[in-house]
């Protein structure tokens, strides 16, 4: 202990507890036993549930989960590696234990962000305070509330990567290479593969800054070196995620990500990326407005979020005219028509503009939680260090930045975004253009940090005084850009346009009037509403901006030391944030725990009259009408198996069903009877609880079927399955032909039946005096499931488009399916090879690190 420089070492433990004392004062309700109430994670918990139960009887997570979408992949859902050889999970898991959720991932995102300031050289006081404002940036708060944790988790790490790739860069060998395996690893492994490539995009970036920086110094031996180890420290980082990453990818070519087969089949009429990813359309949803990323430093420039953005509804003006507006309005139509259908129409109307309340006016149509403000502090700072730092950073930096926000433009820059769907690699595996807007967020962060760093550490300060004026035009220049834009809006959404116009089209020309002035007035309030956080913002931005220039002021001409400028800079900067985090994430966010399980998961009657069911069936819950049941209905798989559900990486052949088929419900029942949906839940119109309706036509687990026909396409199979009777005939496509073998003779006493389902492993017998073909109410998926025959693989036959299919020989016999994908089993001996490889890579870094402490305490006692 008293060889510790403590000089040295006080700051970071500073800074460490002040990261943990922060988060947990912001998160101090999960202290208290209670959980924030997140929409998605209560999805997570639905879908995920049959698979904790399956580990509780196994001691593993199943491979293949039954609850959801008639089977899809578990490992898309819920999965686990803690128990092989040289596991890593232990620091995955580490802070889930220190601190509860949420508070684990501000802490993690600030260490973090930290450990990156200090390898670019900032002082430690610096470092605190932008790991502070990277932390608690609004969007992270915004997307833990809405359940984004993994998200979440990715952004917190985002930062530690690219410090360990600037070690190599700054001749760090052997730390840069441990930590660099060691963060890559960590990255993807928080299961967010979206926000990974972002690190990527960055981090191309920065490679082709240092290539460019190697050349003009030609230190070739450098750029190899690092380079050299760059590439094999991430390829072992990526070693340790194969299972995953290689299930994923498996997964991804048959998920929606990787197209549709009916989209290839018209491939003069889509899109480039549909075929090979997602469509246009679904990838540009969350398209911002070219001058939307500007809530990086206005907040509510857009309204910031759907809601009201008010502490009382009452205090909204969009609420008071609606209020006003409905008596108004059935006292005006009653003039034109009978009084009980003006109180219908008025009360319709008002019904349609409450859907509109919300202060949110920007390019996401389907509205968002949230801004992704930076601060405006922090944004000052960054728009300084434009101007005061040299070229080593500021101009990668710059672009990177730059080319971000065109990609968050989405489909208001069509030309551009267009073509980076269809060209950049694997960009069309991912929607939610808005997202990208963390990477101009870190990287402002990591501007501002080194930009304040210079500022602090400038000994001429004349020369700094004369940057520091050019940087405040700088800013000043983008505060009459706001100021423009403020005066050029119309504060008006698409939504509001498109009822507008609705409106507009009533035939009806005295009530259309009514109405329209009705609708206008509330419109115009919503406006007025919308005008005032623009401009309450702008000038909260502007005091911040101010207080900040003061202060650096004020240092540049030796007024106050460089520790109170770092201070106050670091303090407002972080109440700055803050302040606008508390309207998304506060104290009402978090419930009981045990209430809120109990209110999300509680057996309801309907549930425990299906469980009295002791078959293997499904069912299709329509509480919520056919769309949200595809689209938005995870909790139906908590207790039972469903036809329906939530992912966000459907398989593709099923979308295909749910799309061209089951949203035509109840014109679909061929395709209902075949998935096994032996119940509906539906709402009773009379009360609107639950009931039960059975669905006598379901067709089981599997039947043998009287004859089956061939069709050319997809497409062609996909169409005769509105009118085929399912129970007798099967359709297959013509290239399958040749795997169909059955006895074309009658057989009434031909059975075949399920003894068993166990997720990865199924069983049947069958009886039959002459061949057959059995069609299984299994969803076909061939990378991984294997059909036997007492014994013997038999080929699994895609059959009606989505199910799969059997030829089973004249006889008795036992008939087995089985899930082993080759991409799970096949990597996992990878995994444990680069996990050791990481164990290594850091017991030597930390070795190093020893070796050189001794090595300058021997040095200084001489």
């Amino acid at each position: 202990m008293k060889n510790i420089n403590w000089k040295k070492v006080l700051p970071h433990i500073i800074a460490i507890a002040v990261f943990a004392i922060v988060a947990v004062i912001y998160c101090k309700p999960s202290l208290e036993g209670k959980v924030l109430q997140q929409s998605d994670t209560t999805q997570w918990k639905a879908m995920s549930h049959s698979s904790f139960k399956y580990k509780e009887t196994h001691d593993q997570y199943p491979l293949w989960v039954n609850s959801m979408f008639c089977g899809m992949p578990g490992y898309q859902i819920a999965t686990g590696g803690s128990s092989q050889p040289f596991s890593l999970a232990i620091f995955g898991n580490f802070f889930d234990y220190v601190l509860p959720q949420p508070a684990n991932f501000f802490f993690i995102a600030c260490l973090c962000f930290y450990l990156l300031a200090i390898v670019l050289g900032c002082n430690s006081y610096i470092a605190m305070a932008t790991a502070l404002s990277y932390a608690y940036c609004t969007y992270n708060p915004v997307i833990l509330v809405a359940g984004h944790e993994t998200k979440m988790r990715a952004i917190a790490l985002m930062p530690a990567l690219i410090a360990a790739i600037v070690l190599l860069f700054n001749k760090k060998y052997i730390m840069g290479t441990a930590l660099t395996a060691f963060f890559t690893f960590m990255l993807i492994a928080a299961g967010h593969l979206q926000i990974t490539y972002y690190a990527v995009i960055i981090i191309i970036f920065m490679s082709i800054a240092f290539l460019i920086s190697c050349i003009k110094s030609k230190d070739f031996k450098h750029l190899f070196i690092a380079a050299g180890l760059a590439i094999a420290a991430a390829t072992i980082g990526v070693g340790v995620n194969a299972v995953s990453l290689a299930t994923t990818s498996e997964y991804g070519k048959l998920s929606i990500r990787g197209g549709s087969i009916l989209s290839n089949e018209n491939n003069a009429k889509v899109e480039k990326s549909s075929k090979t990813g997602l469509n246009k359309d679904y990838a540009f949803s969350y398209s911002l407005y070219k001058t939307e990323p500007l809530t990086m430093l206005i907040p509510h420039l857009y309204g910031g979020s759907s809601g009201l953005e008010v502490d009382n509804e009452d205090d909204s003006k969009g609420v008071k005219k609606l209020r006003e507006n409905f008596q108004e309005l059935a006292q005006d139509l009653s003039k034109t028509m009978p009084p009980q259908q003006a109180q219908q129409t008025a009360q319709q109307i008002a019904q349609s503009e409450q859907r509109l309340l919300g202060a949110y006016w920007g390019g996401i149509e389907a509205g968002t939680a949230g801004p992704s403000y930076i601060g405006a502090i922090i944004c000052f700072l960054a728009l300084l260090g434009f101007v005061v730092l040299d070229g080593k950073y500021k101009w990668w930096i710059l672009s990177c930045t730059v080319f971000a926000i065109m990609l968050s433009w989405g489909k208001y820059f069509d030309g551009f975004n267009g073509w980076m769907l269809d060209n950049l690699p694997q960009y069309n595996k991912f929607r939610a253009p808005s997202m990208v807007l963390v990477i101009p967020t870190f990287l402002l962060c990591m501007t501002a940090a080194l930009g304040l760093q210079k500022i602090i550490s400038t000994v001429d300060k004349e020369a700094l005084w004369n940057q520091y004026k050019k940087g405040l035009y700088f800013v000043a220049g983008l505060l009459v850009v706001s100021l423009l834009l403020y005066f050029n809006s119309d504060f008006s959404s698409a939504n509001d346009k498109a009822f507008l116009k609705q409106m507009s089209d009533i035939q009806d020309a005295s009530q259309r009037d009514v109405i329209l002035a009705s609708v206008k007035s509330f419109l115009n309030a919503m406006k007025e509403e919308r005008k005032g956080l623009f401009m309450g913002d702008l000038i909260r931005t502007i005091l911040y901006m101010s207080a900040a220039a003061v202060v650096l002021w004020l240092h540049i001409k030796n007024k106050i030391s460089s520790n109170i400028a770092i201070a106050v800079v670091g303090i407002l900067a972080f109440i700055d944030v803050i302040t606008v985090d508390a309207k998304y994430l506060n104290s009402e966010k978090f419930a009981d725990a045990l209430e809120y399980n109990e209110s999300s998961f509680k057996e309801t009657p309907i549930e425990t009259e299906l469980l009295k069911d002791k078959s293997n069936f499904r069912v299709f819950n329509l509480t919520y009408g056919v769309h949200d049941a595809f689209n938005g209905d995870a909790r139906t798989a908590y207790y039972l198996n469903t036809i329906s559900g939530y992912h966000a990486a459907k398989l593709s052949i099923y979308q295909d069903v749910i799309e061209k088929q089951l949203y035509n419900f109840p014109n679909c029942m061929p395709v209902i009877n075949m998935l096994n949906t032996k119940y509906f839940i539906q709402p009773n119109g009379q009360n609107g609880q639950q009931t039960i309706i059975p669905n006598p036509n379901a067709l089981g687990n599997c039947w043998f079927v009287k004859g089956v026909s061939t069709k050319k396409t997809p497409l062609q199979v996909m169409d005769a399955l509105t009118n085929l009777n399912t129970k007798d005939s099967a359709i297959v496509e013509e290239a399958d032909k040749v795997l169909v073998q059955y006895d074309d003779v009658a057989d009434s006493s031909a059975s075949i039946s399920l003894v068993k389902n166990d997720n990865d492993f199924i069983e049947y017998t069958s009886k039959s005096s002459a061949a057959k073909f059995a069609v299984f109410s299994e969803v076909y998926y061939n990378a991984g499931w294997k059909a036997y025959i007492d014994g013997k693989e038999s080929p699994i036959v895609k059959t009606n488009y989505v199910l799969r299919g059997l030829s089973v020989p004249a006889g008795e016999h036992k008939i087995t399916f089985e899930f082993k994908p080759d991409s799970y089993y096949g990597s996992m001996k990878i995994s444990i090879a680069c996990s050791g490889l990481v164990w290594l890579l850091l017991v030597a870094a930390a070795a190093l690190l020893f070796w050189q402490k001794r090595k300058n305490i021997v040095q200084n006692k001489i």
